[in-house]
């Protein structure tokens, strides 16, 4: 059994990383021709070995063992979605990892220089062992189902809940779900995700300060409580406000709400009431705000589903990548008939007009190659640009939209003027 430490290339970033984790691999590029410099590094480990990947200017960000030879592959086009070049890969089974960059091991935590290759072996087996273990510290060595962290396991229940729920109620589910996992310590996990949550700097691996809005993977719920009933539900911005995670000179933590502007009290308002309009007389700059605003969260549909779009969608509109989030709606495939109908796999995340345009049929998704179609007579308009463009998927397949969903949508909307088979 070896060591090595294996640069993921660029980009440098999370969501690299994170495609690196999801597909279980560990990649290489150069020219992707067979027999290049990235067919012999990969070629040249062995079962067994493990490999520590590290990410330019951030440090080491997971350890795994490496599998056999016959996972290698050399793909003749890049896959679906990568966000590198690389063509080379080989199969690892990440055992510890971090999944936020930022959280890496730095070279200086780990007393070694930045790898100067993209593959470098480790000969001292103490040092390759002090690495792991640091990276291993820093997630928590806390792993669920196909390798996924706990945390990621506990927020996923608590957004399929779709309401605001209960340690127990989330320790059940998940129980449900994987009975060989080890539902204990779930509550520390909850409060780690909870932007509001007075001890979550107690859980955060690197005492790095943020705020709640910054898109940091963990900020995703908010805390309640009511006597001694605590409730944990999605976090969103508009409703919740902004929280700031700080930490002073000696590591220690505090978490604070960050003020409101007029604008952003009016629109925590307007969410809160926005299924109690009441026609009185408009007294205020406040009150004015707050009906504007009340029309818009009524726009955006119950919150709980467009947390889970937003999530799955990387916030950004499937068919435009328009990455603005206030303009952004969670929309139904098979219309809104209740909590059942709020499933990752009927929903679409899109920006406003092409909502608008996708519930009147007029923009639709076909469910075999999940492209954009446009009546025929948007022609000439500045929306053709988008027929026959490829939607863009979620990284969770389980989060795709349901090919029967997208069907039954096209069905539902026929007869529409100006469509006809093109």
């Amino acid at each position: 059994m070896a060591y090595y430490v294996f640069n993921i290339g660029l980009p440098a970033t999370s969501e690299w990383w994170l495609q690196n984790l999801d597909r279980k691999v560990i990649t290489a590029g150069f020219k992707g021709l067979p027999g290049d410099r990235g067919d012999v590094i990969l070629n040249q480990l062995a079962a067994g070995d493990w490999v520590i990947a590290y990410v330019n200017q951030h440090g080491y960000v997971g350890a795994g063992v490496i599998l056999g030879g016959e996972t290698y592959r050399l793909h003749p086009e890049l896959p679906d979605g990568s966000l590198s070049d690389h063509r080379h890969e080989r199969a690892v089974d990440w055992r510890y990892f971090v999944q936020d960059v930022n959280d890496a091991v730095s070279i200086h935590e780990a007393d070694r220089q930045q790898p100067r290759q993209t593959k470098e072996s480790i000969a001292s087996e103490a040092q390759a062992e002090k690495i792991i273990g640091k990276i291993q510290a820093r997630s928590g060595g806390r792993q669920g189902r196909h390798g996924r962290l706990r945390w990621e396991l506990v927020r996923e229940a608590a957004f399929d809940l779709g309401r605001p729920v209960s340690v127990a109620e989330v320790r059940a589910l998940i129980s449900m779900r994987d009975p060989q996992f080890n539902p204990e310590n779930i509550r520390p996990d909850l409060e780690k995700m909870s932007v509001n949550s007075d001890i979550r700097a107690h859980y955060q691996g690197v005492k790095k300060g943020r705020r709640s809005d910054s898109g940091h993977p963990a900020d995703r719920l908010f805390k309640t409580s009511s006597g001694t009933t605590v409730r944990y539900e999605p976090y969103v911005p508009e409703v919740h406000g902004i929280w700031m995670l700080e930490y002073d000179s000696s590591g220690v933590g505090r978490v604070y709400e960050v003020p409101q502007s007029l604008i952003a009290h009016a629109a925590v308002l307007a969410r809160r009431e926005s299924d109690a309009i009441e026609l009185t007389p408009i007294d205020s700059e406040l009150d004015g705000r707050k009906r504007v605003l009340m029309q818009v969260a009524m726009r955006q549909g119950q919150f709980n589903f467009r947390s889970l779009m937003l999530i799955a969608y990387g916030e950004r509109c499937a068919v435009t990548g328009c990455s603005t989030v206030d303009v952004l709606e969670a929309a139904h495939i098979v219309p809104y008939r209740g909590v059942h109908t709020n499933r990752a796999d009927n929903g679409l995340l899109l920006r406003s007009d092409i909502h608008t345009l996708f519930d009147l049929g007029r923009l639709w998704i076909d469910p075999d190659t999940m492209t954009v179609r446009l009546a025929s007579d948007m022609r000439g308009t500045d929306y053709w640009q988008y027929e026959g463009v490829k939607i863009t998927l979620p990284k969770s397949k389980n989060d795709w939209p349901n090919p029967e969903h997208l069907a039954k949508h096209i069905y539902d909307s026929e007869p529409q003027s100006g469509r006809e088979d093109r």
